[in-house]
């Protein structure tokens, strides 16, 4: 479980990193990221109702959690939103693991 303090909960804080932050896009998701000034990573996450009705955005947003909370001690300090687009539906568990790993390789959001 990702602890409060790891979380972007205001408009305010998610307005400032879809303006200024550096996007990776892996098909079914989406990443946007800037630097912290907190010595930790925060998490956002972006669902929108086009993904499907709220049972399938609320599986959709545990599963995006759980990686999240797996790859949280090996984060850089960044403020991350993850955007999950409609197709994210036909992927499994695994599959949207790799992808989010795939992205956080590719921006160097995690450390190894």
């Amino acid at each position: 479980m990702i602890k409060t303090k790891n979380r972007l909960k205001k408009r305010k804080e998610f307005a400032y990193i879809f303006r200024k932050g550096e996007r990776i896009n892996a098909g079914e998701i989406s990443c946007l990221f800037t630097k912290s000034k907190f010595i930790y990573p925060r998490f956002g996450l972006s669902i929108s109702n086009k993904v499907g009705n709220a049972v399938v955005r609320n599986k959709i947003k545990r599963q995006l959690r759980a990686i999240l909370a797996e790859f949280l001690p090996k984060i850089t300090y960044k403020n991350i939103i993850i955007i999950a687009h409609p197709e994210i539906t036909r992927l499994s568990f695994q599959q949207i693991y790799e992808k989010v790993e795939k992205i956080f390789k590719k921006g160097n959001i995690i450390v190894e």
